[in-house]
């Protein structure tokens, strides 16, 4: 099997892909660049551009070159920051958000043409998908960070610089099966900063990993069967299944959480946007499938509340939106939020657990002051599977984005994106975000 896959993956051809593989590859680019404009407005990360380098590879929200290693580091850290990163349900991770930082550093640097980019991409994505596919989740404890999206990203990079070769796609994906990052959930899932270095250094891993095969390195035969599922995967029995595109599958994010906290968000804003903001609530009954149902904390901080319920419901209902503009530090300190977030009740609810994985399931009900009650429900969550959104969708969600971080630069930015489609070059997207942050 892996084989075949080295083979496919290798040859992988974007511009010979049907139109809607293609649209979708350069629809994930510019998500995901925005993503990381985005997070790169942190505090936390800003301190990470501080200093001088030189290079050729552009860090989002810096005006200057660095090494293409640099880059992928930090840029991958600003697409975890803010849980807006792009994922795939079935797969249970983020292929582009490690794939797109670690070829396009790399593109940068060595100047090569949109379309090896966009390819390069689409490989590094088909081949980290069906890697996480057969893996059935990761082990207790562990985040999907770091584990089949860092195969992705070595896949890419493989396909990057040294197109048609199966054999160095075949070593890209064992030697970074045999050397995996296993990422610790809780400190993501606590809100801790360092989670965002997770993502950053998977990035960074895999592409090194896929430079270490193009130049020959060898693993041993066999690594996905005997080292990356024993120390990364719940379920090893899926591997080897091949249901056409990817792509055409994966999710991008609606709201500013993590995806399993999607169906109780989607049912919130579709309550508040029939009625506005709601000051008036006595409580919240939240039922949820089980993984969201852990969820059920209120938030001490900004980035823990990306990972509350109790705290992102709040949000939602109390100011009719849940975006980077209202999830703040402000807002989750404030004593209204943290006030109705106390009366948000989670329950586990088993009869919601036959939804996931094809859904994210929650029921939500509301109850005001009157006693009148307002109920929503959510199934298979925006953005995601047969409600994936379609193009002005996505480019509406990466100009609001680009603008909030780099305000009347989104499209030059935007415009250098759709050129990668169109003969540009992955020098003329870095000096587009270069400019925008100067």
């Amino acid at each position: 099997m892996i084989e075949r896959l080295a083979a496919t993956a290798a040859a992988t051809d974007w511009a010979s892909a049907p139109a809607a593989v293609q649209d979708r590859v350069v629809d994930l680019v510019a998500d995901t660049i925005a993503v990381a404009a985005l997070g790169s407005g942190r505090a936390e990360l800003r301190t990470l551009v501080a200093g001088s380098c030189s290079g050729e590879s552009t860090v989002v929200g810096s005006p200057r070159g660095w090494p293409a290693a640099d880059a992928q580091f930090r840029n991958g850290s600003a697409i975890a920051a803010d849980q807006l990163q792009d994922g795939h349900r079935p797969a249970r991770g983020h292929p582009a958000s490690h794939v797109v930082p670690a070829v396009l550093a790399l593109a940068e640097e060595r100047d090569l043409p949109g379309a090896e980019l966009l390819s390069a991409v689409l490989a590094g994505y088909e081949v980290g998908v069906r890697v996480g596919r057969a893996m059935g989740g990761t082990p207790d404890g562990v985040h999907d960070i770091g584990t089949w999206g860092q195969v992705g990203a070595a896949a890419g990079v493989a396909r990057l610089l040294a197109p048609g070769d199966a054999a160095a796609m075949r070593r890209a994906v064992e030697l970074a099966g045999s050397a995996v990052l296993v990422s610790d959930a809780a400190t993501i899932f606590a809100g801790h900063t360092g989670g965002h270095a997770f993502l950053g250094a998977s990035v960074q891993l895999g592409a090194s990993l896929g430079a270490a095969a193009v130049a020959g390195l060898e693993p041993l035969p066999g690594a996905l069967d005997r080292h990356f599922a024993a120390v990364a995967a719940r379920d090893w029995s899926g591997f080897g299944r091949d249901d056409g595109y990817e792509v055409l599958r994966g999710y991008t994010k609606a709201h500013p959480t993590c995806a399993h906290l999607h169906g109780v968000n989607d049912a919130v804003a579709d309550i508040v946007a029939a009625t506005g903001p709601l000051s008036d609530v006595e409580r919240v009954e939240v039922r949820a499938f089980a993984h969201a149902a852990r969820f059920g904390a209120v938030a001490d901080s900004e980035l823990a509340a990306r990972f509350s319920v109790p705290t992102s419901v709040a949000v939602a209902l109390l100011t009719g939106t849940l975006d980077e503009t209202t999830l703040t530090a402000e807002t989750v300190s404030s004593a209204a939020v943290r006030d109705l977030a106390a009366r948000v009740e989670v329950r586990h609810d088993p009869e919601l657990d036959a939804g996931y994985p094809a859904g994210r399931p929650a029921r939500v009900r509301v109850v005001r002051a009157d006693g009148s009650v307002l109920t929503g429900a959510a199934d298979l969550p925006r953005g995601d599977g047969s409600r994936a959104f379609d193009r002005d969708a996505l480019r509406t969600k990466a100009r609001r984005l680009l603008d909030h971080r780099f305000p009347g630069h989104a499209g030059a930015v935007l415009a250098a994106i759709g050129g990668l489609a169109a003969g540009g070059a992955a020098r003329s997207l870095g000096a587009a975000l270069r400019a925008a942050a100067a």
